[in-house]
């Protein structure tokens, strides 16, 4: 029996993901485009003064849960060195770290299929994740995710990450949805089938590349581990 909503986590769950943030050409083309729009950097310098700025974000919060925001670490960049970027041209050096930084993005093959399921059952698809809005939401659009949620709720939004209970009861207050109707389908045992038990809601475990895992993780009501994903729809009640 299909359940009323289904809420996916997004990176290694829907999406196969691989970056690299290592110093080499991601910060030599990143710096370049800091230096082309009035704010001159080296991509050593660039790097070193990211990774700061990332670390003062951080520093004075207890939760190890917290999120920074990654859009004022970009701006901070540009501000650093005198140039006010605006929104616009924050969100594009965003943009292009990540573009510069990734080496696979792709869906997973089932997604299509079992989500057009899902419609035909009648049930809701959100999306919760722990991910950064700055390169998320554009990446929903280039893979043609965008508009495939009726609710989306990401950890840099929020302030908190998976498994804190925040961003779970935003996303539920903020969808009007009731966890007892829930399934929460994800690749990491430590935050997402975590964060659905601390709901009383049912949960699917994806084995994907990049699961790790963690001893004394929850264990969740159903698993795929083995990559057969036409066992999907029957896990999912479909």
């Amino acid at each position: 029996m299909a359940y009323p909503v289904y809420i996916f986590d997004l990176y290694g769950t829907l999406v196969d993901i691989l970056t690299d943030e290592s110093p080499g050409p991601l910060w030599e083309r990143e710096a370049a485009l800091y230096t082309s729009f009035g704010a001159a950097y080296g991509a050593d310098e660039l790097r070193r003064e990211y990774l700061r700025l990332c670390a003062k974000e951080q520093a004075g919060e207890a939760d190890p849960l917290y999120e920074i925001e990654l859009r004022r670490v970009f701006e901070g960049l540009f501000l650093r060195k005198g140039r006010e970027p605006g929104e616009k041209l924050t969100a594009f050096a965003a943009e292009r770290f990540r573009e510069y930084s990734t080496l696979r993005l792709e869906i997973y093959p089932w997604v299509g299929s079992v989500f057009r399921r899902i419609r035909e059952a009648g049930s809701r698809i959100f999306l919760l994740s722990n991910a950064q809005a700055c390169f998320t939401v554009p990446e929903l659009e280039k893979l043609g995710l965008a508009r495939a949620f009726d609710a989306i709720r990401l950890s840099s939004d929020v302030g908190r990450r998976k498994p804190h209970p925040a961003i779970m009861r935003a996303l539920l207050e903020g969808a009007g949805a009731d966890p007892a109707q829930c399934m929460m389908i994800g690749n990491d045992k430590s935050s997402d089938i975590a964060i659905a038990k601390a709901f009383g809601m049912r949960s699917l475990y994806i084995k994907t590349e990049t699961s790790a895992e963690i001893e004394g993780a929850p264990e969740a009501d159903a698993e795929l581990t083995d990559g057969d994903w036409s066992k999907l729809p029957a896990l999912l009640g479909l």
